[in-house]
């Protein structure tokens, strides 16, 4: 299930996760499970031998060996506590309506803050959980390195132009991304890519991208239909993905996300029987507060579920 179909139903949780997913796109093309405690241990899709093998009558198939192997989930909590003296409300100010502005404010912000830690975070504290980077970078220091894809030695740069090796390097990069798409198993279920990146990719493959707008009127992108996020920027006005990333002498690269989500399957995120709640105004001392909660922990629960192209420059 997406994230507004396992929260809390009421008007004001509505209208502030609504807000909250204008500015974190990617909890569009994110799967949650509800479960009940702290944590959840759920079963991983095995990395079987996938060849099918001849035998002779009376011989017997070779084996595969196997064992249950489990992902863990362990939720984290995310949101803040809003407040408002009690002296505004004295002073003839309409409390509910000021708290419904400040939602609403405060759901922007927090959407381009969960955007990146839904990318860039780690566990570093046992508060944080990991983004789809770390996430990768657990799986190739496991041994699985075809999670991500080296543009170049020095990186890929993608210019504009009609001249041979303006075309070369802009049919390269597409297939640097076709190669992105089928690292995922059964195809990626989104990409994820800076605005600036979006814009070249439909400058250099006008055919095979398209940029519209969804329902909240934000630019949106499609690649031989394989929906696009673009990434935009975090809270502070930083790149959440930079042109600032190293690839062999180049020092201006950056990187292409590819995943597919399911319901505890593949990159999935697990929550609460509320999901995301907005708790109702309540008096604290001379103040009034509300506390919109998300509680969540995402994992992959199968190995090639994500990916990473790295090392492309504009």
């Amino acid at each position: 299930m997406l994230i507004y179909q396992a929260s809390a139903g009421d008007a004001v949780t509505a209208m502030t996760l609504n807000e909250l997913r204008k500015f974190c796109p990617m909890l569009e093309h994110l799967h949650f499970f509800k479960e009940d405690g702290s944590g959840a241990v759920e079963r991983l899709g095995d990395d079987i031998n996938g060849t099918i093998t001849n035998r002779a009558v009376g011989s017997p198939f070779t084996t595969d060996d196997v064992a249950p192997d489990y992902g863990n989930f362990a939720l984290k909590i995310l949101g803040k506590t809003i407040r408002l003296d009690v002296a505004y409300e004295e002073r003839g100010g309409d409390v509910a309506s000021e708290f419904e502005l400040k939602l609403r404010n405060w759901a922007q912000n927090a959407g381009r803050n969960l955007q990146y830690k839904l990318i860039n975070d780690t566990s570093a504290t046992a508060n944080q959980f990991n983004g789809l980077r770390k996430i990768i970078a657990d799986l190739v220091t496991g041994g699985d390195s075809t999670r991500v894809i080296t543009a170049a030695t020095n990186g890929h740069q993608v210019v504009l132009g009609n001249d041979n090796a303006a075309k070369t390097a802009q049919q390269k990069f597409i297939e640097f991304i076709d190669m992105l798409i089928d690292a995922i198993d059964g195809d990626a279920g989104c990409l994820m890519m800076d605005n600036q990146l979006l814009t070249r990719l439909s400058s250099v493959a006008r055919d095979q991208c398209i940029i519209s707008l969804n329902e909240w009127g934000a630019k949106v992108g499609s690649y031989n239909g394989v929906p696009i996020v673009p990434t935009s920027r975090a809270y502070d006005g930083s790149r959440i993905l930079p042109f600032t990333e190293t690839v062999g002498t180049a020092t201006d690269c950056t990187s292409v996300f590819a995943f597919k989500s399911s319901e505890k399957a593949d990159l999935t995120c697990m929550t609460t029987r509320s999901g995301f709640k907005v708790y109702p105004i309540q008096k604290v001392g001379n103040f009034y507060e509300v506390m919109p909660q998300l509680q969540m922990d995402m994992a992959a629960l199968s190995k090639r579920c994500v990916a990473q192209l790295k090392g492309i420059r504009i």
